[in-house]
């Protein structure tokens, strides 16, 4: 199940720069609001299989933050817009339109770091309908996908769509969410073709950037084509592909 959260961007609190590195932050923006119900989060985990609640949910994706005027100035983004939006997903479908849009109804958050922050009002929840799936669909992918493939020099390797064996890893991947969503092995059609459609872009993402704890990884944008079954499609769609979808890589939708 998928939502558009509509934002108003408010430059008069910190100004209006936003460092490239912020999907940490919005991931934790979102797990706080998800989890800040404790009554009805647990309810609404109850209703979608959920037995160890907060450590074993994950199961979303959300996108880039996207706005009419976004302009790139080193590590920073700026906005000359005062609207913006994002898209985020859930796997799970009981209760979740109402949930959600009652947990995230007026929030405000910042974004940010020490050099440059930004402030926003969450303006409107809209759902978006979910496509209807058939066996091959066209792709573009809304934040970098993730897909890491052993270790190389000691770090792991990840991997690009322009690799042999990337398709295979994405539905393994995504046969693996399956199976954690809906407890049990998926037994639908193995059959697949992963088919590039355009250039690839990289991306080189700082999580936790300027602290002790900062990582790397690095995620790669692309308009692809996949034919698979289509309740391995509907998980890429609502949980992610790849890898981190809670922390915002691999958001995709139909192109």
């Amino acid at each position: 199940m998928r939502f558009k959260l509509n934002l108003n961007v408010n430059p008069h609190a910190f100004g209006n720069k936003l460092p490239i590195n912020y999907q940490y932050e919005l991931s934790a923006w979102i797990y706080s609001v998800i989890a800040k119900g404790d009554r009805q989060y647990a309810k609404w985990l109850h209703e979608n299989g959920f037995s160890e609640g907060y450590r074993n949910f994950k199961l979303f994706v959300f996108s880039n933050i996207y706005s009419p005027g976004i302009k790139f100035d080193k590590d920073r983004l700026i906005f000359t817009s005062d609207k913006a939006s994002f898209y985020l997903s859930f796997l799970p479908e009981r209760s979740t339109e109402e949930f959600i849009k009652g947990v995230f109804k007026e929030q405000e958050f910042t974004l940010g770091d020490r050099i440059s922050k930004m402030q926003f009002r969450l303006q409107q929840v809209e759902m978006i309908p979910s496509p209807d799936f058939s066996e091959s669909f066209v792709f573009k992918t809304l934040s970098p996908v993730v897909v890491s493939v052993g270790q190389e020099n000691g770090y792991p390797h990840f991997s690009s769509p322009e690799e042999e064996g990337y398709g295979q890893s994405i539905i393994n991947n995504l046969k693996k969410k399956y199976s954690i969503f809906y407890n049990k092995e998926f037994s639908g059609d193995m059959g697949f073709r992963f088919e590039l459609l355009s250039p690839v872009r990289s991306k080189l993402i700082r999580i936790k950037a300027g602290t002790r704890d900062e990582s790397q990884v690095r995620g790669f944008v692309f308009t692809f084509r996949l034919e698979a079954d289509k309740e391995l499609l509907k998980v890429m769609y609502d949980a992610g592909m790849g890898e981190k979808g809670s922390q915002g890589f691999g958001c995709v939708e139909e192109k």
